[in-house]
């Protein structure tokens, strides 16, 4: 898809990955959005993850009222796809077999871009965020004018940009979380923020370079869902590259909200309690952050400055471990990344990422001026 006018900076191809689950009027508002922006030629790859509501037939009807030609493909289609042209000024729909989760199914959309379409960059996308319409340049402006580019990020901020939804990735002793996420933010301030380096990108709008992809590889799908995004910045980092907040890219981001699980449910032992599989992946996933990545000395000051979230980290996970009947499953994924951990130690990266970037606490927030 190309659009009217582009400069130097926009000539980059660019393949934006997005992902539909039961969700096909937050991908539509997405895609109008994105069929507005200005001075970028992209291409879009759009991944339903086995939705079961009507959301392949509202794409479908969407597309036709642009009007947009859907190249669709199955899952099992994927190897021998029509020739490149025929997929030009398209909008390439990848129905899957089964719900891959947001790593597997990202990955399935950036391969498919990679091997068909060749792009310069690649921008992943949550089917629940809004781009305005001078994002995706602002991303290649930065992008342009910094080395060793590893990602970049747009400022993300609430679908009613009343907060601020993040800043960027942050890793803390023991952490990671959206700088800024939930910061109050008036109209003086909405255009305030500047380029700036940070640890890595939320994977809700992030740009990569395909050639740092290639090299470092996509999402550990044994994430599933949650800090796969941490997880990438971490092996970007460990390559020799940096990533960077574009201050003047702005993308809209609805962030659902999770329930919790009251101490009844705990005794209980809710099984089917989507709270539960929250928890176990976000435990999991996080004590596979910290035994890839974080140093002794680190980990051991987590225990004494946070007893109480390394305790529930710990608590979470066995009890949810019990609960969905993978405690065996669990144990062979983290035994796994000590393995990871005795590479990352050898990398000559790595004491100086710890050091630099592995913070006491998150970011404190209250002057947001630049």
């Amino acid at each position: 898809m190309k659009n009217k006018d582009h400069d130097l900076e926009t000539t980059h191809r660019v393949s934006i990955v997005i992902i539909n689950w039961n969700n096909w009027m937050d991908t539509l508002e997405c895609l109008k959005s994105l069929l507005n922006i200005n001075n970028s030629i992209f291409q879009i790859v759009l991944v339903d993850n086995n939705s079961t509501d009507d959301s392949i037939t509202q794409i479908r009807d969407f597309a036709r009222q642009i009007p947009l030609e859907i190249a669709e493909f199955r899952e099992g289609e994927l190897e021998n796809p029509r020739s490149k042209n025929d997929l030009q000024e398209k909008l390439v729909l990848i129905k899957n077999n089964i719900n891959h989760g947001f790593a597997a199914g990202n990955n399935i959309g950036v391969y498919f871009a990679l091997q068909y379409f060749n792009p310069d960059y690649v921008l992943l996308l949550n089917n629940d965020t809004i781009t305005h319409e001078n994002f995706l340049d602002e991303l290649l402006r930065v992008a342009c004018r910094n080395d060793r580019v590893g990602s970049i990020q747009p400022v993300l901020l609430n679908y009613d940009s009343s907060a601020i939804d993040s800043l960027g990735q942050e890793c803390y002793w023991w952490g990671a979380e959206d700088i800024c996420m939930g910061q109050p933010l008036n109209h003086i301030e909405k255009g305030i923020f500047s380029d700036g380096e940070i640890f890595g990108s939320c994977a809700a709008a992030a740009l990569y370079p395909c050639e740092v992809l290639r090299e470092t590889g996509l999402f550990d799908e044994d994430f599933f869902v949650e800090l796969e995004d941490v997880d990438l910045s971490w092996r970007i980092r460990l390559s020799g590259y940096n990533s960077f907040l574009a201050g003047k890219a702005l993308v809209y981001h609805k962030r659902g909200v999770s329930g919790t699980l009251s101490s009844r449910d705990i005794i209980k032992g809710v099984k089917d309690e989507p709270m539960v599989r929250k928890w176990h992946r976000q435990s999991r996933n996080w004590l596979i952050i910290v035994t890839r990545y974080y140093p002794k000395s680190i980990i051991a000051k987590a225990i004494f400055r946070y007893p109480h979230k390394v305790l529930f980290t710990l608590f979470r996970l066995i009890y949810s471990s019990i609960i969905l009947g993978k405690i065996r499953k669990t144990g062979k994924i983290l035994h796994k990344n000590l393995k990871v951990r005795k590479k990352v130690k050898k990398n000559r990266f790595w004491s100086q990422i710890c050091q630099k970037w592995l913070k006491s606490s998150p970011t404190k927030c209250g002057n947001m001026h630049k």
